[in-house]
């Protein structure tokens, strides 16, 4: 036994030395090659990058989680280890998820599209709380009241603008 023992570290001692020479030698600049000059290469200018708005950080990071969000709930719904109970909610929720989406894309649209690039909305349970980053006339907040209307499908009752 001990000596098969010395036989495999004597090719394991072996191996690395063999390794560590060829290491040493691939690494080596060969003579030929010592004097030709290097060329220097051009590094390219990186570009700005673009800080978004603090709305386009809202917009990306509600995505991001909003995805996370269905992602889980589609795995509960798929799912045959979950209760049928479980599975009916999991559906119920990623039905009210979407719409929740559909409802502030659209207004988003709409006021981006009437000249407000900055603005939010938040869905939820029937209801739309739209998020402004300047004042506004009564006369805009009607106009404002009527497209987020026209764009969610809510009622006026059901819609909140706000300032952020």
């Amino acid at each position: 036994m001990k000596m098969k023992d010395r036989i495999w570290n004597g090719l394991m001692l072996v191996t690395v030395a063999a390794a560590l020479f060829f290491t040493l030698n691939k690494g080596a600049p060969r003579q030929e090659n010592a004097a030709l000059p290097l060329a220097v290469a051009s590094l390219p200018t990186p570009m700005p990058t673009v800080t978004p708005t603090p709305a386009e950080a809202y917009r990306q990071e509600r995505a991001q989680t909003r995805q996370r969000d269905r992602d889980a709930l589609l795995v509960l719904v798929g799912s045959e280890s979950v209760s049928t109970e479980t599975r009916v909610l999991a559906e119920s929720q990623l039905l009210e998820t979407v719409k929740n989406d559909e409802i502030e894309l659209a207004a988003e649209a709409a006021l981006i599209a009437k000249g407000y690039p900055n603005s939010l909305c938040a869905a939820r349970q029937g209801a739309i709380t739209v998020f402004l980053d300047k004042e506004i006339s009564a006369g805009d907040a009607a106009l404002l009241l009527d497209i987020v209307r026209e764009a969610s499908g809510l009622s006026p009752e059901n819609v909140r603008l706000t300032g952020y």
